[in-house]
């Protein structure tokens, strides 16, 4: 049998299976979508629907010297303020794609086509591989932009966030501006704590659930984003530099930098030398005793960013998603977050793959793959649901 009709006959089993389990309009939408959101097999989407409208508008203020941040919208081709669609807001965590990526107008397409109007902003802070607690406002911000377009119906507005977007989305979404308007959020990839998160970067580690560390390798981006903020804590000049010509070529590409002790009487600051036991931490105990000294700027930081510690006014139900063959964030952080949610009493959903690199869809043949993608089907459906 050849690839295409393997691939096709896999994508048709799949989509038979979910209309005969549950034969509703949104279902067949669902099945019809993936394969474009995938960029996998037939498409039939593309044959049965209409380009959707997009423009690029403005959502946050500019910073002093720069342009406005603008964020993409992506509107159903029939969408009006007679007819009004419902709405889906896409968050990228730390990346340097940018709302006009391939991969991301691929999803963001899909979804208009299939009947969401989908709003995706840019931060140039995430772009540039910064990570600030003003990323929750721009979130929250761009939300509202979604929200005051007379095609989209206020009562079917969710937030779909990947890897540390996940975390801001869960953020932003209790925010009481916008708290009252979000009915989902869609956390993929997601860390619960970004104080455990740093140690597992750091030591490359995690804790397992039996409780012991479990070798785990970060990628690039994840070390890259790790090194910046760690020396963005060094506030003197001397220090910054050294640590930066002793450990910086090491931790990006992967390697284990030990103590150096004629590095260490050289730092002045006792910041410079908290950070640089961080960056050459062996354990996640020592990684972890690293980052409770750091200022409390940084700790305040830390807490301010890690969306388990923050779960009050949140009312949406969560979905929450992870690869489990994850190497950007460790899978075991979903499972605490969905735990803390469950707590809370906000958890609709928890579903673990493997199917994906991060939160991008690895090479798929969708027939080694269909029981991964009925999961995803089913996980996708719901979501759907409480939108079209």
């Amino acid at each position: 049998m050849g690839r295409w009709r393997r691939i096709g006959v896999a994508f048709l089993a799949v989509a038979a299976l979910l209309v005969a389990w549950e034969p509703t309009r949104v279902a067949m939408q669902t099945a019809a979508m993936l394969p474009s959101m995938l960029d996998a097999g037939p498409k039939p989407l593309e044959l049965f629907s209409d380009a959707p409208r997009r423009e690029s508008l403005p959502y946050r203020a500019a910073e002093p010297g720069h342009e406005p941040d603008l964020a993409e919208l992506w509107l159903p081709a029939w969408a009006s303020a007679e007819r009004p669609a419902g709405g889906v807001l896409l968050v990228f965590g730390v990346n340097n794609l940018g709302r006009n990526h391939p991969a991301i107008e691929r999803v963001a397409d899909a979804l208009a086509r299939t009947g969401a109007a989908v709003v995706v902003p840019d931060s140039r802070a995430l772009l540039e591989g910064r990570l600030t607690d003003a990323e929750i406002d721009g979130v929250v911000r761009a939300f509202q932009l979604l929200a005051a377009r007379p095609e989209v119906d206020r009562q079917r507005l969710g937030i779909a966030g990947f890897s540390v977007g996940g975390s801001l989305a869960l953020l932003a979404a209790r925010d009481p501006r916008i708290s009252h308007q979000v009915r989902w959020v869609n956390a993929f990839g997601a860390y619960a704590d970004a104080s455990s998160y740093l140690a597992s970067v750091a030591s490359h580690a995690y804790l397992g659930e039996a409780g012991r560390p479990v070798a785990w390798t970060p990628t690039p981006l994840a070390r890259e984003v790790f090194l910046r903020f760690a020396l963005d804590q060094v506030n003197v000049r001397r220090d910054r530099r050294s640590l930066e010509r002793a450990l910086e070529r090491a931790v990006l590409h992967g390697e284990r930098p030990g103590r150096d002790a004629a590095l260490i009487r050289d730092l002045e600051s006792p910041v410079a030398r908290t950070v640089h036991d961080l960056l050459t931490a062996r354990t996640l105990a020592e990684a972890q005793r690293a980052i409770d000294r750091l200022p409390p700027p940084a700790r305040e930081f830390i807490a301010a960013i890690s969306p388990a510690r923050h779960l009050d006014g949140l009312a949406a139900d969560v979905h929450v998603m992870h690869e489990l063959e994850d190497r950007h964030v460790p899978f075991v952080e979903s499972r605490r977050l969905a735990a803390a949610l469950e707590r809370a009493g906000v958890l609709e959903a928890h579903t673990e793959f493997r199917l994906f690199d991060h939160v991008q869809p690895d090479e798929i043949d969708l027939v080694a793959a269909a029981p991964q993608l009925l999961k995803l089907l089913l996980h996708v459906r719901s979501l759907m649901e409480e939108t079209l």
